[in-house]
């Protein structure tokens, strides 16, 4: 039977017979209710008055919400950036963003920082009043830290030894001297092949901001409707708990703004082949023997220095894979990018000691960015710093959550109920997420697609296990060989294989799809029943109370409803300013014409300049920390290093 809430309330008021003794709730009460405890019913009595039926919103309602919520966020979702024809990719990949936000946007913030520091190091590469010309060194490293942001978004092979590739990496982006094939002046030179390269990217990249902001302004305008209806019809739960699913997805601007500036491009199988084919082609070049005299000639290197370019004959590097998939907007499990390793070789050889105007000794810089710092993981190298991203990408989706569940919690009857024990439920399982991936990362960052890998080692076990015990029975049984088969399929799989997808895929999907629940839910009125009403979840609730808007005025709503749209909107405004700012300051890079981008670096130069005291601060701050944690090592960490 559907429920009339509004008829069982006026019947239970009434006291018209033993209905008011029988039912009336005498437990304690907490939040707004403590101070003036109004007439409450239990659950048992609301099931007896009103039914145990759903109390669906009528459709006048439902359309409300539809076109203030539903439509903006589906609006932001297709400015997500998807790959074109594929499908399934696309699927997995809204999935991704919707059932891990928090893993997700940890890997976005990552490779904003690291795409910042490719612009910053351009920025710094020359004076503060020079803007050199097209052509120029400046013009070529502009184009060899763009490509490298480029293939930041792809993965490499993982088994490739990882010095050997970075090493490969820094001669095919930096190198101005290496030819391709045998003549410096050959239109097939390296330095024409990246400046044609980079023009290709900029133009194939996508571009699609101007939608992308209209999207998050249609949202902006829905969020400030539900607010101020929320607000102006105090009491009104349908209204507040419109404006809770708001702040419960107020991560989702964020994201898709933050996937702007770490855009991809139209094609991203295209553009990985190109890569794959410049890489090859370096390697090429350094097994040819002229083709590696002349080079040692021109660097005045020794033989010694080559020794480590063997290894580019085996089968490993000559596939042509370098890159095997794409990556990029944290659409990938456990994806740390190839720019960060070299970028801190490059910072600490060379940009820490010269700083400004660093290439202004082009000859010296490019040798020593060619050679790097001596990094003994390679490409494997992970930075503690990224701990930053990780920990803003809590805040951001836990303070925004957050938001939307404590309106929720404290929209009458106050307690854990549907919604805001399903907000609670989809906030678990996003942080679940990430502890997941952090810990089997931790788990195999050195071991995976190596014999050391765990699930080889169980491979290996069972065999050893399999041959003792085949030993003893003979001949081959039923059951021997299927153990066999088991064996060959445990050591052509990885252990990160089958935690991605046996449990972190199904559980992204399974968040995805609880959260458009909670969405619909809220839309059609599926939590209009007395047990979701009446907050049963939690040791705070079990009653119900009919009370109207002036009761809620009086004791105090405006204090919770305030605190929890004050904390979603203050982290939603700092991420977007962040985002915004990096946006700005970064697009000098990517920009198609050169006088244009010069235009933008003349307008980031002048934003860093009269923001420079904000930025001290935090410089300080930073700068205070490592010196602690330097003292705290006991001097071990390198206490000189540059910040990324």
């Amino acid at each position: 039977m559907r429920p009339d809430f509004e008829a069982c309330g006026k019947e239970f008021f009434s006291h018209s017979s033993d209905i008011y003794s029988k039912y009336v709730y005498n437990g304690s009460v907490h939040g707004i209710l403590q101070a003036s405890r109004p007439v409450l019913i239990t659950v048992e009595g609301c099931r007896a008055l009103c039914g145990t039926g759903t109390a669906y919103y009528a459709w006048k309602d439902c359309s409300n919400t539809i076109t203030t919520w539903v439509l903006p966020i589906i609006g932001l979702l297709v400015q997500a950036p998807f790959e074109s024809n594929q499908a399934w990719r696309t699927i997995l990949a809204l999935c991704r963003w919707i059932g891990s936000p928090i893993s997700t946007l940890s890997y976005i913030l990552w490779n904003i920082k690291v795409t910042g520091k490719c612009a910053l190091m351009m920025d710094m590469a020359c004076k503060y009043d020079e803007f050199p010309e097209q052509g120029s060194e400046f013009s070529q490293m502009r184009d060899s830290l763009f490509i490298l942001c480029v293939m930041n978004q792809y993965s490499p092979k993982p088994s490739l030894p990882p010095i050997e590739a970075e090493r490969l990496l820094r001669l095919a982006l930096f190198s101005n001297m290496l030819s391709l094939d045998g003549s410096t002046e050959s239109k097939q030179s390296l330095v024409k092949r990246r400046t044609e390269m980079a023009q290709n990217f900029r133009e194939g990249r996508k571009k699609g901001v101007i939608p992308v902001f209209v999207s998050f302004l249609w949202f902006v305008f829905a969020l400030g409707l539900s607010i101020q209806i929320a607000f102006g019809d105090i009491g009104a739960n349908e209204t507040a708990h419109n404006l809770a699913v708001g702040l419960l997805v107020g991560w989702l601007p964020i994201l898709i703004l933050a996937s702007t500036v770490d855009r991809n491009l139209v094609s991203a199988d295209a553009i990985r082949e190109k890569l794959n084919r410049l890489v090859d082609d370096v390697r090429l070049a350094l097994l040819d023997p002229p083709t590696v005299r002349a080079y040692m000639a021109a660097t005045r290197s020794t033989e010694e220095d080559f020794a480590w370019t063997r290894c580019l004959r085996n089968d490993i590097f000559s596939q042509g894979d370098f890159f095997k998939g794409f990556g990029g907007q944290g659409r990938t499990h456990w994806h740390y990018g190839v720019a960060h390793p070299l970028l801190a070789g490059i910072e600490t050889k060379f940009m820490a000691d010269y700083g400004r105007d660093w290439l202004h000794h082009a000859y010296a810089a490019r040798l020593a960015i060619v050679v790097g710092s001596r990094n003994v993981n390679g490409l494997k190298m992970f930075d503690p710093r990224m701990v930053w991203q990780i920990t803003s990408s809590i805040i951001i989706v836990c303070g925004s959550l957050g938001g939307g569940f404590i309106l929720s919690y404290n929209t009458p009857t106050v307690g854990l109920g549907c919604r805001s024990g399903g907000y609670l439920i989809y906030g678990v399982i996003a942080l679940s997420l990430l502890t997941t991936e952090l810990f089997v990362w931790w788990l195999t960052h050195h071991t995976t697609h190596t014999p050391e890998d765990i699930l080889a080692q169980v491979g290996t076990k069972l065999e050893d296990r399999l041959a003792r015990v085949k030993g003893g029975m003979g001949e081959a049984t039923q059951k021997s060989r299927r153990a066999h088969t088991i064996l060959s399929w445990f050591r052509s799989k990885t252990f990160r294989w089958v935690m991605k997808n046996f449990f972190i895929r199904p559980c992204e999907v399974g968040n995805t799809v609880w959260l458009a629940y909670i969405v619909f839910a809220q839309t059609f009125g599926s939590y209009q029943t007395c047990d979701c009403m009446a907050s049963t979840w939690g040791r705070i609730g079990g009653y119900l109370d009919f009370q109207l808007a002036e009761y809620y005025t009086a004791h105090g709503v405006y204090l919770y409803w305030g605190v929890a749209t004050a904390l979603s909107l203050t982290v939603m405004t700092a991420g977007l300013v962040y985002i915004a700012i990096e946006y700005c300051t970064q697009s000098h890079l990517s920009t198609e014409r050169y006088d244009q981008a010069m235009i933008g670096l003349r307008h980031t130069r002048c934003f860093m300049k009269y923001t420079y005291y904000i930025r001290a601060v935090r410089t300080f701050i930073l700068e205070k920390g490592k010196l602690l944690w330097w003292k705290v090592n006991g001097g071990r960490s390198r206490r000189g290093r540059r910040s990324l």
